[in-house]
């Protein structure tokens, strides 16, 4: 099966450096190391699993060259002081044993460098020019507190930070690694050099072209002095801004070709993380196309020419994806991140013929978004990323005790606890009243843009029933038929229902629960009010309007409750694709009655405003199927019951899945 992927798996030297194969598994942020910034046990845990999936290049995120002023999040590697090379050294084992390359991202934020981390230490973000970043300002109007200043670096500042870099890279050399990566992408310091949009200097590192592109070949000729010519250098760039005034495509191979012969693979993305409207772009959500950014590499490649190899990025999800791009001979490198999170055996499941037995990623951005709140890594789908060090092999161990377990309930929550349940070596029954498994899921896969989704769920079904579970589907868990089965264990995920409130008109023919709009069920017309403006409210006002429907979303809560439930990420692409689509969204503006002619609101200033509509979408949330849970929560011991998902407190696909796992690996 492996000749199916013959340009995924064909090996390349570099520089005397044998890459096994042309998979990077691109830099991810764990927030795993202490807060001196050393290696811990779970960030070798965490890098680890994606070198025994097969990567060629295992590539450490985000490592800050120094703790001054470069770290720009909590649980960062301080590249900047010689302590870090003991854990290094254990990182470059691990990962080396399986045949990648390791290598890591040498890193400063400039004005992205978190103001609130620096702020402890006396500290503000430096830069080119003292431009405040984006983000935090977004934060601070979050977080209700004046936004951080960025100061102006001085002439020696940016003597010490270039030799910062050559030291960082320095160490990784002399912890075994062969190669490291430059970040000049995604408005981190050297591109806050080089693009216009930040740098305002009228020095000789600032104004012309050649004096903006002055900082980073510096950094770069200082790199290459301390590692030496048989040292690998990898320079990521973003081929676009996306701002007006940032980097456009011409210039940046304008730059490449300034810096070709003094690196020896470029990697290419897009956006910058200070302006928060372009990380969709970068990180791409749900709503974005697969391979989006493959075309600027290509296009760089070809303009540059010559040897240097180049890397694509962005949402290149499966190894068909891999290999279909590789196939063109336009880059000579892929780069994936979520998929290994998803799952770090993707690559050997598809090598292997059993793609389909790939964990998928869903793109909802948990994984990535949750940095920004100083919190470590979390996979929605897959429950033990970030928890590597309490499952090293990647498997869950097995039950001191085999146990007769019942599950009542098929959607995300009872699917992932039964599979669990198998793995640990219990036997299972799972009953589903429905005729099929999914839950909710089954509602929230329906839009055009929600196909990830519909991935994982497709995936997870097709598990739980080959698990070896005993799976009985139109089949009410009533309390006869659970004690039938003579049960240890107990689990309940029976779901929730649709919140539908009692007001006036709430019962015309026009008005539709979201869930059955978006499957089709219930018809539409051409106005439409959607009553709730959390994730499920917007993503079906978004899928309406991309249909040509005239929409208005109300909120009952502030601006801040507006897409509660999306990730950071995701938050802001979905805000932007609703102001693409003309969606009118009105927060603080509560329900009040269903007309025939549309409904009537009263807004936070006690204003009545009736709004025109001949569909009226309810999306104000999901109830608890407490009942359900008192029936049968009695039949077992309390100790041996667990209530979980939807039917304990409403989430989403995290918060199901992550109770099912946890449920299972304590029985």
């Amino acid at each position: 099966m492996q000749d199916k992927y013959e340009h995924v798996f064909s090996p390349i030297t570099i520089k005397g450096v044998e890459f096994k194969n042309r998979i990077q598994a691109a830099p991810m942020v764990p927030c795993m190391a202490t807060p001196e910034g050393w290696v811990t046990k779970e960030v070798i845990e965490f890098y680890r699993p994606f070198a025994r999936g097969g990567a060629a290049i295992v590539t450490i995120g985000d490592s800050a060259i120094n703790f001054e002023h470069a770290n720009d999040h909590e649980g960062q590697l301080n590249m900047g002081d010689d302590n870090v090379k003991m854990g290094l050294d254990d990182l470059a084992d691990e990962v080396q044993r399986y045949g990648s390359v390791v290598s890591v991202e040498l890193n400063h934020g400039g004005r992205f460098s978190n103001s609130m981390v620096l702020a402890k230490k006396g500290l503000k973000p430096v830069s080119s020019t003292p431009k405040p970043a984006e983000i935090d300002e977004f934060f601070s109007r979050l977080r209700g507190r004046a936004p951080g200043q960025v100061e102006e670096m001085s002439i020696d500042l940016i003597d010490k930070t270039v030799r910062d870099y050559a030291e960082a890279a320095g160490r990784c050399k002399d912890s075994g690694f062969k190669m490291v990566m430059i970040h000049g992408a995604h408005g981190m310091l050297p591109s806050q050099f080089l693009s216009t949009y930040v740098n305002r200097r009228v020095d000789r590192y600032g104004g012309s072209f050649e004096n903006r592109a002055r900082f980073c070949l510096e950094l770069l000729e200082a790199v290459r002095r301390k590692v030496g010519e048989d040292f690998i250098i990898e320079y990521r760039i973003s081929a676009e801004e996306l701002v007006e005034g940032g980097m456009k495509l011409d210039e940046v191979i304008q730059f490449v070709k300034l810096i070709k012969d003094k690196i020896d693979i470029l990697h290419v993305s897009v956006g910058m993380l200070p302006n928060p409207f372009t990380i969709q772009f970068m990180i791409q959500p749900l709503y974005m196309p697969y391979m989006m950014n493959v075309h600027y590499a290509e296009e760089i490649k070809e303009a540059v020419g010559g040897d240097l190899k180049v890397t694509c990025v962005g949402s290149v999800m499966t190894l068909d994806n891999a290999e279909a791009i590789l196939a063109r001979g336009k880059v000579d490198f892929v780069a994936m991140a979520r998929p290994f999170v998803a799952d770090p055996e993707f690559m050997r499941k598809s090598a292997l013929g059993r793609p389909e037995e790939a964990r998928p990623c869903v793109r909802c951005n948990t994984c990535c978004g949750r940095s920004a709140f100083f919190k470590k890594t979390r996979c929605a789908v897959n429950p033990i990323n970030g928890r590597e060090a309490d499952y090293p092999t990647g498997r869950v161990p097995k039950a001191e005790e085999r146990k007769k377990v019942v599950i009542v309930g098929g959607g995300p929550a009872g699917m992932q606890a039964a599979l669990t349940a198998i793995e640990r070596g219990h036997e299972v029954t799972l009953f589903e009243r429905e005729a099929r498994l999914g839950g909710t899921l089954n509602h929230a896969t329906d839009l055009d843009f929600k196909r990830d989704l519909k991935n994982f769920l497709d995936w997870i079904v097709a598990r739980t029933l080959k698990c070896g579970a005993k799976v009985l589907l139109s089949t009410e868990a009533s309390p006869a038929a659970i004690l039938k089965e003579k049960p240890d264990a107990l689990v309940i995920a029976v779901g929730a229902r649709p919140f539908i409130p009692r007001l006036p008109g709430i019962d015309k023919k026009h008005v539709h629960w979201a869930g059955d709009i978006d499957c089709g069920r219930a018809p539409v017309g051409d106005k439409v009010v959607v009553v709730g403006g959390g994730m499920t409210g917007a993503e079906t006002a978004l899928n309406l309007a991309m249909k040509g429907k005239d929409v208005t979303m109300i909120e009952m809560l502030g601006p801040d409750a507006l897409l509660n439930g999306a990730s950071l990420i995701n938050r802001f692409a979905l805000q932007s694709l609703l102001m693409k689509h003309r969606v009118r969204i009105l927060p603080n503006t509560k329900l009040e009655e269903v007309t025939d002619k549309g409904v009537r609101t009263i807004n936070g200033r006690f204003q009545w405003q009736e709004l025109e509509a001949d569909t009226v979408a309810l999306a104000i949330g999901m109830v608890p199927l407490r009942d359900k849970v008192a029936e049968l929560r009695g039949l077992l011991p309390a100790t041996e019951v667990q209530v979980i998902g939807d039917c304990h407190q409403v989430g989403n696909v995290y918060s199901a899945v992550h109770a099912g796992f946890d449920a299972a690996v304590t029985i």
